[in-house]
């Protein structure tokens, strides 16, 4: 990825929404904030960026970790610049540290700039602490001096009701079922949508709407549905509205107050965030939009808490037409709770349960399967978890992939079993009726050449690794490459296809025969 030196980064900072432009490119993110960091540090710039990427829960985590960095925030609260000063406010605010409460209650005393106190206020309620507390009991509003002040004495009352509302004790909601049918939309991977509508079928479950990378079903028994494990999540959808924030509040708040406060315990209100997915012409700045569109869907029982919600309200499309969904955080999806570590290239499980769907009728009961590339074994233990299995091995080169696979597997439940090696050098004393792979496609694990090389001696071992008529699923990104070397391969048959994606990339499943 690009590294952008200081003055890139100026350059772009003077754009219109310049922060969301820069943390939207494809440069390291680490890179980035470490040199925002420092440009911030040495000449108090780049605050802009770095309240953009405190939006991301590891860059926060990073900052918090920069004394360097704390320090030039809580000496610039008196800087001359008024924006800076209530970006600062909101970059401390996101580091929610107590400590912080004494200088931002300094701050708050002699600011005189109307739009930079309600920063202030938020930064105040954010952090917390007995001083916290004291300073936001006893503060008033000043009232507007003319009209001029309107809109900013009304953002700072908003602020105040806000701050106050996050020191006050949380009420923790527990799900307590749907009281009535709900439409519910499932997202699956790209293309294996079918496979998913197949598994609810099985399960009684009849869906509508099939799209290539979603459709719907109508239920009240919403735990019900985890027991499919081909969609990655399950949103409510709301409608569709064009994305102004008084549009999306008039189409959203009577469904979220509705669906939220029938389905938990525990008294109002239910804390939640905005996720703007939506795409946005360059003039509008992301941050901000989504800062209107959560004040205006705040009301008595819902609660605006970005840093720690209970709700999602989704927005995805354009300004025109967006959609608008909800995701609850309050039902915990633990089908895939084995997963506690991974590595760089390890494959989601809710494709790797849709790739081994497409795959079934060519899998068979009490089949002895083994996997070359296993790396954290997701895929393997997704096998398992389809059907009864024999047998699962599991192979990698790296010590570190197995390690984590065998930490997974224990806790999945699978049987699986795990041997560090070069599947090149593997030798099996019986060959087993399946073998699937998540492929390395240079993307995160090595490069086009090691790929080809990889590819063709795999190809070239599968009559050994594999009985005939035994079946072999790859997935990768290299797909034409594969294609190819599959053609050039003797005693190995192509018998199915499909494109999918994962991670804005569109890798490519493969079922092939060996003859």
């Amino acid at each position: 990825m690009k590294k952008l030196i200081k003055d890139e980064i100026r350059a772009v900072l003077s754009e219109p929404n310049g922060a969301d432009k820069l943390a939207n490119m494809n440069v390291g993110q680490d890179a980035l904030l470490k040199t925002a960091s420092e440009m911030f540090i040495e000449e108090g710039a780049a605050s802009a960026l770095l309240a953009r990427l405190a939006s991301s829960k590891r860059m926060l985590i990073k900052m918090s970790e920069d004394e360097a960095l704390k320090a030039a925030l809580l000496n610039n609260l008196g800087s001359e610049s008024p924006k800076l000063r209530r970006n600062c406010a909101r970059l401390l605010g996101a580091l929610r540290d107590p400590a912080f409460a004494e200088a931002l209650t300094s701050a708050l005393s002699r600011e005189e700039t109307r739009f930079v106190r309600p920063s202030l206020l938020l930064a105040l309620g954010a952090v917390g602490g007995e001083k916290a507390a004291e300073v936001l009991s006893r503060y008033e509003v000043v009232p507007p001096k003319d009209v001029t002040e309107n809109k900013h004495f009304e953002e700072e009352k908003a602020a105040l009701v806000m701050a106050r509302r996050s020191l006050a004790p949380k009420t923790e909601h527990v799900f307590s079922g749907l009281k009535a049918k709900e439409t519910v939309e499932l997202r699956a991977p790209y293309k294996l949508t079918h496979q998913l509508a197949g598994e609810l079928s099985d399960m009684g479950v009849a869906s509508f709407d099939i799209r290539q990378d979603s459709l719907k079903v109508t239920t009240d028994d919403y735990p019900g549905l985890f027991f499919a494990r081909c969609f990655t999540e399950a949103l409510f959808p709301i409608g569709t509205s064009s994305v102004d924030p008084a549009a999306i509040a008039g189409k959203a708040v009577p469904f979220m107050e509705r669906l939220l406060l029938s389905c938990h315990e525990g008294e109002p209100p239910i804390r939640f965030r905005v996720e703007l997915s939506a795409s946005l012409p360059e003039e509008v700045s992301r941050q901000e939009l989504v800062k209107r569109i959560a004040e205006a869907c705040e009301s008595v029982a819902l609660q605006n808490s970005p840093g720690d919600y209970e709700a999602e309200l989704r927005i995805e499309g354009n300004m025109r037409s967006a959609r608008l969904y909800i995701k609850l955080f309050t039902f915990k999806d633990t089908r895939f709770s084995y997963r506690k570590e991974s590595i760089p290239a390890s494959m989601n499980p809710a494709v790797a349960a849709a790739v081994l769907r497409f795959a079934q009728d060519r899998l068979s009961v009490g089949a002895r399967v083994i996997d070359p590339c296993c790396g954290s074994g997701t895929f393997l233990i997704e096998r398992g978890k389809l059907s009864p299995c024999a047998s699962l091995t599991g192979v990698d080169i790296s010590h570190k992939a197995i390690d984590i696979a065998r930490r997974n597997t224990e806790l999945s439940g699978v049987p699986a079993k795990y041997t560090v090696n070069d599947i090149l050098r593997f030798e099996c004393h019986r060959p087993y009726d399946e073998l699937i792979a998540n492929l390395p496609f240079g993307n995160r694990v090595g490069d086009h050449s090691s790929c080809e090389k990889l590819y063709k001696g795999l190809l070239a071992k599968l009559p050994q690794l594999v009985k005939k008529g035994g079946i072999a699923i790859l997935y990768t990104m290299e797909f034409t490459l594969l294609k190819r070397l599959i053609r050039e391969t003797p005693r190995v048959t192509l018998l199915s296809q499909e494109r999918t994606e994962a991670g804005g990339l569109t890798p490519m499943i493969f079922i092939l025969q060996v003859d």
